[in-house]
Order: structure tokens, then sequence, then C-alpha cells
């Protein structure tokens, strides 16, 4: 309970470098708070293929969905998967990618849960607040750093009374590492059926294709 959680995405078998990036800030975050990491991931046929993808990052815990129709990505099952479990789970902070997935999931599964999201997040940090309207004291909570205003300012939100405290990261804002501390690197195969209705699997993907970019700008200097 009040573990910081990440969600995996995948394509195919091989999950996203966004994702790994968040697994190693989730990392140390969850240091901070002196609670585990946990992880999440959903898929078809991934039983065996993403563990030794993910689990190297520091995770303690990582729930494996594995079942027809969770991949290619539809909203409906994905969204009652992080919902149900979080209810049970009750993680403080939920971090996923800023990819159209993301985008997309973020926002539903934090409207179910009315926990509030920050999207597109540039840094991550563990601090203190004191809201001078209500004189009230909280202590580690999610300092959500972002640009705003066209980039003019940088702010920094807090949401101190709902969780999980939940916020999206773009791809190369944050630096994959592998773990070196002690973890427990538990993994379990949680039963789809108990997470997902049938019903969700009504919409099916009939082809799906992803075209690799022309050009990596990862790294390059920004102009």
């Amino acid at each position: 309970m009040n573990n910081v959680f990440v969600y995996c995405e995948v394509e195919g078998t091989t999950v996203a470098e966004v994702s790994q990036e968040l697994l190693t800030k989730g990392r140390k975050l969850a240091n901070q708070q002196g609670v585990e990491l946990h992880a999440i991931v959903a898929g078809t046929g991934i039983k065996g293929q993403v563990e030794n993808q993910i689990l190297p990052y520091g995770v303690d815990k990582l729930f494996v969905f594995d079942a027809e129709g969770l991949f290619p990505y539809t909203s409906a099952p994905h969204t009652d998967i992080l919902v149900n479990l979080f209810k049970e789970e009750k993680p403080q902070i939920a971090l996923m990618g800023a990819t159209v997935i993301g985008r997309d999931l973020g926002p539903r599964v934090s409207s179910s849960l009315t926990s509030g999201l920050t999207a597109d997040c540039t840094e991550l940090e563990i601090g203190d607040y004191d809201d001078k309207k209500s004189g009230k004291h909280y202590e580690g909570l999610l300092y959500q750093i972002r640009p705003a205003f066209g980039g003019n300012i940088v702010a920094t939100i807090v949401n101190p009374d709902h969780r999980p405290q939940m916020a999206t990261v773009r791809s190369g804002v944050m630096q994959k590492s592998i773990y070196e501390g002690e973890c427990k690197k538990e993994v379990a195969y949680p039963e789809v059926s108990k997470y997902v209705p049938a019903e969700d699997f009504v919409v099916k993907v009939l082809d799906h294709h992803v075209e690799a970019a022309k050009h990596n700008l990862k790294g390059s200097a920004i102009v």
C-alpha cells in the first residue's frame, strides 16, 4: 500500500524506453518515500518475454496481465486493469509515459479514481507543502514540475488530498539506468477476467502498424 507504480507500455513484447526511464525515476522516488516500486504491464503473449526488461530497473513487484485482446492497445481493458488494481493496491504515486497511449489512458484512470493528473512533466521530486488557506502541512508530496504558459514559466503542481498522485512524462526527459541496489523482483500474473469485464473487448483492432521514425533526434541539442 502507498507504493509507487509505473505503467509499462509494450509494442508486441518490447517494453517502451520511456517506461524504463520512468522505472528508474520511480525507484528513486520510492527510496525517498521508503516504499516499494511496483510496475504494471498488459499485453498478449508477453509472459516470460517482458520480465527481464522491467525487473532490472529496481522493481519490487511486477504485475503481468497477459490475455488475448490486450494488444494492440484499446482504452477500455487497460483502463479497467489500472483502475481495479489501484483500488486494491492504493498507490500513492502512479507514472506513465506522455505517449499516444499514456495521453489516452492517464485521463481515463485519473477521472475514474478522481485523483487528478499532471501531463508532460519535465521533473518529479518529493517535498513538503504548506496550504496557507487551510493551514495544513503535508509531507512527502510529489512535486509535478512542468512548463506552463507556453513555456514562459515552470509550474510546480501538488495533489495534497487525492491518490494516486498521477503524472505523465515524455520520452527522453528522464535517464534510464539498471538499479544496483536490493529489491524483491517479485512477479504476479493476475487473472485478467477478474479485472476486465468481457464487454471491454467489444472493440477490436483490425490492423496495427508502427512506422519507424526517419530521424532519431534523441539527445540532439534544443534550438
